[in-house]
């Protein structure tokens, strides 16, 4: 597997860690005042979440073609 597969796979993972996380966070709050705040910074929080998330699916799905044969230069351009 190649490296930056399993970066994603682990950036991936990670999202969804601290998504659950934060989530367990949130719901031990028992303060009313807690949610008016809460509610607003957990969207945006899941909004980040979600693009480090797709970073690290685009990551791990891409698949990364070795050129066979590199063409060397004949001439340098000046």
């Amino acid at each position: 597997m190649q490296k930056s597969r399993i970066v994603g796979v682990v950036m991936c993972l990670g999202t969804i860690l601290v998504g659950i996380a934060f989530i367990a966070g949130i719901a031990l709050q028992y303060d009313l005042v807690v949610w008016a705040i809460a509610v607003p910074v957990t969207i945006g929080f899941f909004v980040v979440l979600s693009l480090g998330f797709w970073i690290g699916w685009t990551m791990a799905v891409t698949k990364i073609e070795i050129p066979s044969d590199i063409p060397e230069e004949s001439e340098s351009k000046t």
